[in-house]
């Protein structure tokens, strides 16, 4: 008599993964992490307000150069108005967009804030402007509406000018990254 053997039937094996409660599992090494979807809209958003900002200082370089060089006193009392507009309330907003949505990143992200020489330059480059628009470009833009001058100042154009250069400079360095990591990095 013969008799088959079956074979038994194999048990479902489940691959158990420990908890990564270690710190190279977290960002940075501390805090927490975005999920990456999260990570994607947080860095969509920051990039959106980033180009918005170097959108509006080159609108607001169109309007000085219009300034400067209109002779219709209609013309260049608008061209005033939109850049006080412009140049007050919506860089404010696009400014402390960008500065926020960046600490987020870096914070939530392996990047770290003074982990990286090129955050280190976004970070000051965004202060650097936020702190020259509320204290120096603010003023000479509303001296500029209440001022009965013919143009726009050479002033004002340099500041947008400078503004211009130091955010397209932003952009370079998020997208080529230079420099490597901090000293603070590095220790670690």
């Amino acid at each position: 008599m013969t008799e088959t053997v079956t074979p038994a039937p194999r048990a479902e094996t489940t691959t158990v993964r420990p908890r990564n409660n270690s710190r190279a599992g977290r960002a940075g090494g501390r805090g927490w992490r975005l999920h990456p979807r999260a990570r994607k809209f947080v860095l969509t958003c920051h990039v959106t307000v980033a180009v918005g900002w170097l959108g509006v200082e080159a609108a607001q370089f169109i309007l000085a150069l219009v300034g400067l060089f209109t002779g219709d006193a209609e013309m260049l009392r608008a061209t005033r108005l939109v850049m006080e507009l412009l140049g007050i309330e919506l860089i404010a907003v696009l400014a402390w967009s960008s500065l926020l949505t960046g600490l987020l990143l870096a914070l939530a992200t392996p990047w770290g804030l003074l982990k990286q020489y090129w955050i280190v330059a976004k970070l000051v480059v965004n202060v650097t402007l936020m702190l020259a628009g509320h204290f120096c470009f603010r003023h000479w833009l509303q001296r500029q509406v209440m001022a009965p001058s013919e143009t726009v100042s050479v002033q004002l154009g340099l500041g947008i000018v400078t503004g211009l250069a130091l955010l397209g400079m932003a952009t370079a360095i998020s997208i080529y990254k230079p420099w490597g990591k901090t000293r603070l990095a590095r220790r670690r």
